[in-house]
C-alpha cells in the first residue's frame, strides 16, 4: 500500500522501518511538508533577501494542532529545533538548511509561513 500510495502523490518514502511516508514542498525541496498542502504564496530569495517565504493554509484545524504535528514531521525528518515560541513559531535546522516557521490563525484555518534556505 505504501509503495501506491507514494506513487500516487508523489512522495518520497523517508523511513520505511517505521512506514512513514514524507512529502517534500515544491517550493522548498528539503523540507518535509505538513500533510502536503500547498503554497498560497511563494517568493524568492533575492540578493536583498536571503530567505524565501512561501505561505500555506491548512483549513479547518488547530494551531496547535499544526504545531505539534508538523514538529514532529520534522524532527522524524532529520531536522533539530533550535527555537521555539510554543504554538507561535520555531526556528529548525538540518544540514545547511534554516527555516523559521511560523504559526497563526486565520478565521477556521492555519496560516502557516516559512522563511528558509
Amino acid at each position: 500500500m505504501k509503495n501506491i500510495f507514494s506513487k500516487l502523490t508523489g512522495a518520497k518514502d523517508t523511513s520505511a522501518a517505521t512506514n512513514v511516508v514524507t512529502s517534500y514542498t515544491k517550493e522548498f525541496p528539503y523540507l518535509p511538508s505538513y500533510h502536503w498542502v500547498q503554497a498560497t504564496e511563494y517568493t524568492s530569495a533575492t540578493s536583498n533577501e536571503l530567505l524565501a517565504k512561501a505561505k500555506y493554509i491548512i483549513h479547518n484545524s488547530k494551531d496547535t494542532v499544526v504545531y505539534d504535528a508538523y514538529k514532529v514531521i520534522l524532527e522524524r525528518d532529520g531536522w533539530t529545533i533550535t527555537e521555539e515560541t510554543p504554538v507561535i513559531n520555531f526556528l529548525a535546522k538540518k544540514d545547511l538548511h534554516e527555516a523559521n516557521i511560523s504559526f497563526s490563525i486565520f478565521e477556521d484555518d492555519v496560516l502557516l509561513t516559512v522563511l528558509s534556505k
